[in-house]
């Protein structure tokens, strides 16, 4: 594990939702979380790195902001599908 890059086979290079109510990370079981995580399973090596960087080491990057961009946007698409 390396807080410096990213790396697939890290757990916690991945994104996490927290329930606002127990302030708990969510299981992988969770539907909020299998629709994030499908969508993470579709990123580019560039998206995860892109998210590496933004997420740890604070990057403002244009290339990285843009990425985040398109990322962020397919997981709020996705979170909206799932059923409340």
């Amino acid at each position: 594990m390396s807080y410096q890059e990213h790396q697939d086979d890290c757990p916690l290079c991945r994104p996490a939702v927290i329930d606002v109510n127990t302030n708990r990370v969510l299981s992988d079981d969770a539907p909020i979380m299998k629709a994030i995580l499908g969508v993470w399973a579709g990123t580019t090596l560039e998206e995860r790195q892109a998210f590496h960087r933004f997420t740890c080491l604070n990057s403002r990057e244009t290339v990285d902001m843009n990425l985040m961009a398109g990322l962020q946007q397919r997981m709020a698409i996705a979170m909206r599908q799932v059923p409340r």
